[in-house]
């Protein structure tokens, strides 16, 4: 049984999100965080991923399908070796960026340099193009931070896509919220937002995560604030 949840102007799915994204209709923007494929999950020794890995032609027909979605951009972190494979599968990919992770991970085994960043893949149907980041390069450079999810991106990094490649009152969606980051950056923004995840556990964090800022934000324009 589908799982839905409203929470002021978040609306909060549990469920499959290749079942759910067609039942919604266009979207202003995707930013989402997708499962990464199996190397990456197996490589990844600085926290436990606990979730399914996604292959490649998983994530190619995710990402068609989110741009077909999407009016406007879809931004998202994933594998590089994913983002290498959107321009030979003729997903418009208008912008390969780069998250720069200055208190990253080490290589552990010592024998190569570590890698210190992941890629964001920047997509947009064809079209005129608008953003709020003027000449800003595609490059964010944000410290890790670690939360209850083994993957949760930083707020801040988060928070400024979120500023830069959608407007207010857009209806932004993340097909695989995770703990909600996405929808935090949402209601602090004065966006409306749309998660689905899988997971129950993730799904319930998310929830207490999003109806908190909501919350707060609601205390604070009662007080006059």
């Amino acid at each position: 049984m589908l799982l839905r949840k409203q929470i002021e102007s978040s609306t909060l799915f549990c469920g499959d999100a290749f079942q759910i994204m067609p039942t919604l209709g266009d979207v202003d923007c995707i930013i989402s965080d997708p499962p990464y494929n199996a190397k990456t999950h197996k490589g990844a020794r600085a926290s436990r991923i606990d979730f399914d890995s996604i292959t490649d032609a998983q994530f190619i027909e995710f990402c068609g399908n989110a741009v077909a979605q999407a009016r406007r951009w879809v931004v998202m972190s994933c594998a590089w070796q994913h983002a290498a494979e959107l321009e030979k599968a003729g997903v418009p990919l208008v912008r390969l960026g780069i998250w720069h992770k200055p208190n990253g991970s080490p290589q552990f085994t010592g024998d190569r340099p570590g890698m210190g960043w992941e890629a964001i893949a920047i997509l947009h149907r064809q079209g005129r193009k608008h953003w709020n980041g003027g000449g800003h390069h595609a490059v964010w450079v944000c410290n890790v931070e670690h939360g209850e999810h083994p993957t949760q991106k930083p707020l801040k990094l988060v928070m400024d896509w979120v500023s830069k490649f959608t407007d207010p009152n857009e209806i932004i969606l993340d097909p695989f919220m995770g703990s909600g980051t996405t929808g935090v950056a949402c209601a602090k923004l004065g966006r409306r937002f749309i998660g689905i995840e899988k997971r129950p556990d993730y799904f319930e964090l998310a929830c207490h995560r999003i109806a908190d800022v909501h919350r707060q934000i609601d205390m604070f324009a009662s007080t006059g604030g």
